[in-house]
């Protein structure tokens, strides 16, 4: 059994149920169930997308409450931009080892077949591919997944993609896939957009404290984030989502605000929250002691790298 501390350090595992994660499943689940070929999720760096694509997995269904299979696969920056690129990453994204001597066509078979069998599994013959970080391709490798897609319509199955970018830096795709000359992209895969967000209001807030409250961190299921680290206020009747409105006070006035966030990213605000658990809050005996209270939230926002550190680089030093 993992520490409770390592549980919520844990970035690859850790997860908890948010609204935001809600709507994204509800939204693709939507477009699928209407038989859409694909669709785009666009926003801010570091607010989440990722982790709300994995929390995707066995989770959409068809009309039936069948589940459609979900692959997901990302992009980097590489030097060589080509189509070959592209499919031996889906490839090895699909669990193929990737030889040099292998073809596009060859990589396309075998991507076709995998797709293919996985889809066998509902009777809408669907299954989805998550394309993240889609803002790294060019426009010629998107090209790769419309042959995928006519490959797979000849063997009856149903191909959706989901591409997930970030809004700034898909815009340049964006305003050329407006273009006529790309219209058979746009019409199959683009006709469909949502954005996604961080945390924008108090209610929210609310509801991803609770998934703390809510989160078992030991072999016993009944010991929640909240009751390991905070026992004293915990016996109290306390709970992590009481400190919503303090939190997103402090939140918006320090740094939301000042900074011209739209919405608080989800990697800084469990950065911030990991800390005010595990760190200051355990430090607390009284749930009525306000000022104790707020300075732990306060410490934690601070110490949440939420203001961007290189900025300080082009300020004046301070005199003395």
């Amino acid at each position: 059994m993992r520490e409770p501390a390592s549980k919520l350090a844990d970035a690859s595992s850790f997860f908890i149920p948010t609204p935001m994660v809600d709507a994204l499943h509800q939204c693709l689940e939507e477009w699928t169930q209407c038989g859409h070929n694909g669709g785009l999720v666009v926003g801010e760096s570091r607010q989440g997308k990722t982790t709300a694509v994995l929390a995707l997995s066995d989770r959409l269904t068809n009309r039936d409450n069948q589940i459609i299979p979900l692959f997901r696969m990302h992009f980097g920056r590489r030097d060589v931009d080509s189509v070959r690129a592209v499919f031996g990453k889906i490839a090895r994204s699909l669990g193929y080892q990737v030889r040099r001597h292998q073809t596009s066509d060859e990589l396309q078979e075998q991507i076709s077949v995998r797709l293919a069998e996985a889809a066998l599994v509902n009777d809408d013959r669907k299954v989805v591919l998550v394309v993240d970080e889609a803002q790294m391709l060019s426009l010629q490798q998107f090209d790769v997944f419309s042959e995928i897609y006519n490959q797979l319509f000849d063997f009856r199955i149903n191909f959706v993609v989901f591409f997930v970018a970030n809004q700034d830096l898909f815009q340049p795709l964006a305003q050329a896939l407006l273009s006529d000359e790309y219209r058979y992209l746009r019409d199959r895969f683009f006709n469909n957009l949502t954005f996604y967000y961080g945390i924008r209001s108090e209610k929210e807030l609310a509801q991803c404290l609770a998934g703390y409250d809510n989160y078992p961190v030991t072999e016993d299921e009944r010991i929640t984030a909240t009751a390991y680290f905070c026992p004293s206020l915990y016996e109290r009747g306390w709970r992590l989502a009481h400190l919503a409105s303090a939190y997103w006070r402090h939140y918006r006035e320090r740094y939301g605000v000042p900074l011209r966030q739209k919405a608080w990213g989800m990697n800084q605000f469990i950065c911030s929250t990991n800390l005010l658990l595990m760190d200051y809050l355990p430090l607390c005996r009284d749930p009525a002691d306000t000022p104790m209270l707020e300075a732990c939230i306060i410490k934690s926002l601070g110490a949440a790298g939420i203001e961007p550190a290189l900025a300080q680089l082009f300020k004046e030093p301070a005199d003395g």
